[in-house]
């Protein structure tokens, strides 16, 4: 799962099962995806790469996209409709898509390994532009006073979730640049 064409075609289905899912009343597709997408990940780490080290990547990302996104909740500024609300603040299917995107961090965003300013101009940009997405299709409403501040507060959201979720890659022995110094 680390090559990165692979990495980026996995994510994609992953993304689409989540968004997709919720927005035609499917919440709980995603989240299975990714489990399966996960669990695939782990079991095909290459050697020199720990599984342990990539399982708490996995977690950690869960559970910082489970109190980003649930502030943007609790603030107002992203919600759910009923059909694609799956737990609360944050509903599972957002939760499952942090999972997916920190398994890329060691496949097709690999290129961003200690580019942490790299990764946060990425996440600022990327971010809002997924919620818009979603937003689009129906899996999310972006509230506060207007559309535009609420993807701001998403853009910051993301341009300091991705230089985070970057550090917590090297940090446990996953980033390229890390695994090639230590050689």
């Amino acid at each position: 799962m680390t090559h990165p064409l692979i990495s980026f075609l996995a994510f994609q289905l992953c993304w689409f099962a989540c968004v997709v899912g919720a927005s035609r009343g499917l919440p709980w597709l995603g989240p299975v995806v990714v489990a399966a997408f996960g669990a695939l990940h782990l079991w095909a780490t290459p050697a020199g790469r720990p599984r342990a080290g990539q399982a708490w990547l996995l977690g950690l990302a869960a559970v910082i996209g489970y109190a980003a996104d649930s502030a943007l909740v609790l603030t107002g500024v992203l919600s759910f409709p009923p059909h694609a609300s799956l737990g609360w603040p944050s509903s599972a299917w957002m939760v499952a898509l942090w999972v997916a995107q920190a398994a890329t961090l060691t496949g097709a965003m690999s290129w961003l390994a200690d580019r942490y300013l790299l990764g946060a101009a990425f996440g600022a940009l990327g971010g809002p532009l997924a919620y818009l997405a979603g937003v689009r299709l129906g899996a999310a409403i972006l509230g506060g006073p207007s559309q535009a501040t609420s993807l701001l507060l998403v853009a910051i959201e993301w341009a300091l979730a991705m230089p985070l979720l970057l550090w917590i890659a090297r940090e446990t022995g996953l980033s390229n640049r890390r695994v090639v110094l230590e050689a």
